[in-house]
């Protein structure tokens, strides 16, 4: 004990000395090996922590500056090494907010040693304000012309309103939602989820990021019908005024018309009948009549022109009722069932008869285009006549004319029968 002390005394300065130049020697190796360098971490994300402390159930918050940071580190060359931004934490703590402004505290993950942390920023600035909510309605809206020989049938939603919360300088400006549907081209009937975008009242898209939707997207099936071309039919009921006729022609305008229902409804459907005639008793004119043709579609169907009033016209053609007399000579009558064991013979004369109908049904007719017979047996069944006596009868000339034709003076020859 007595040397050792005396080693420790002797040249003790020169001990003192070693130690401190070991100390230094042993800094400068670890300053060349290992030194304690700074580094920039750019973009290094803030959390807020403790939010409930700005009462997000009743209010609405937004960052306004600070949400990333530039962070110098100054640490030991190793450590540096294996640093990266996710090992720096950024944190501002809402319970100690000010102003608007939180301050924001930095530190490492884990045990980590370093010298020193700095931020670009020391503080969150937000801009708080009050929580709102309310219901918007959801309006559908289509663009384009679905494919040829078809028609948009209608669009239903699963919901037509749909509750909306955020900031409430950002509800006040919503005024409806909106679900854009592109139906160009299509040809068959379809369902989908469209997202729901929100309008202010002067029909402007907003992007609001702040405010929450009910739901993003409404369900939608969209209908699209076929179409086809059917003629439509109508009748007449009635009699013209005395000395007038029906033409025969009745016209409906359109003749045909177009509808829309599905591939189904339509090929039960062939014509639309019109069935209640159109009544042109004691007409002395053409009669027309607006009819509603909806009352005869079946209810699955529809017009496939949204422009069509539904409606068309009937019109019946009256024309008056014209006279014409034909002259012949008799000798141009044919006898016909001649009784078997008589000669029958046609007296010389003119034979006129006076016929009545349309204008164009009789301004054909003459003594060359006019059938003209005498029916033998006919006049005997007529006047029970079983057996006809030799001398003159004048019987009745039969015109062979179409029913639309009126016989208004007949004529009758004088025949002379006599026995073989």
């Amino acid at each position: 004990m007595k040397k050792f002390k005396e080693w420790l005394l002797k040249d003790w300065w020169l001990k003192i000395v070693s130690v401190f130049l070991a100390i230094v020697i042993w800094f400068v190796w670890i300053q060349i090996e290992n030194p304690t360098i700074p580094k920039d971490f750019s973009n290094v994300k803030v959390q807020i922590i403790n939010e409930e402390a700005l009462q997000p159930e009743k209010k609405v918050w937004d960052i306004l500056d600070g949400d990333t940071v530039r962070v110098t580190v100054t640490a030991p060359k190793t450590v540096i090494n294996s640093l990266s931004s996710a090992d720096i934490i950024a944190e501002a703590d809402a319970t100690k907010i000010e102003d608007g402004k939180i301050p924001i505290s930095l530190r490492l993950a884990g045990d980590m040693t370093y010298d020193s942390l700095t931020s670009s920023k020391d503080s969150v600035t937000l801009s708080i304000e009050d929580r709102a909510r309310k219901y918007v309605r959801i309006i559908k809206n289509t663009t384009g012309e679905v494919a040829e020989n078809c028609k948009f049938g209608g669009v239903t939603m699963d919901l037509n309103m749909i509750e909306i919360n955020g900031p409430k300088s950002d509800i006040d400006m919503v005024s409806y939602g909106q679900v854009n549907i592109d139906i160009d081209g299509v040809s068959e009937s379809l369902s989908a989820n469209i997202e729901i975008e929100l309008y202010d009242a002067s029909n402007n898209l907003l992007n609001l990021s702040t405010i929450t939707k009910q739901s993003d997207y409404v369900h939608v099936d969209v209908n699209i019908l076929e179409t086809k071309k059917v003629a439509v039919y109508a009748s007449k009921t009635g009699d013209p005024a005395p000395g007038y006729l029906y033409t025969g022609n009745l016209e409906v305008y359109p003749e045909t018309v177009t509808l829309a229902g599905t591939h189904a409804a339509l090929l039960s459907l062939s014509r639309i009948n019109i069935t209640t005639p159109v009544d042109i008793t004691d007409a002395d004119a053409d009669v027309e009549k607006e009819v509603d043709l909806s009352q005869y579609i079946p209810a699955n169907l529809q017009f496939a022109d949204d422009d069509f009033d539904k409606t068309v016209t009937v019109k019946v053609f009256i024309e008056p009722e014209e006279e014409k007399t034909v002259t012949f000579p008799a000798d141009g009558i044919t006898l016909t069932n001649v009784p078997d064991g008589y000669d029958i013979e046609i007296a010389p004369s003119i034979v006129s008869v006076t016929i009545a109908g349309l204008k164009s049904n009789i301004e054909g007719i003459d003594a060359l285009t006019i059938g003209k017979t005498v029916d033998v047996a006919a006049f005997m069944d007529n006047n029970d006549i079983s057996e006809l006596d030799e001398g003159d009868y004048h019987m009745p000339v039969s015109l062979g004319l179409s029913s639309s034709i009126n016989i208004k003076k007949g004529a009758e020859v004088k025949v002379t029968v006599k026995k073989k």
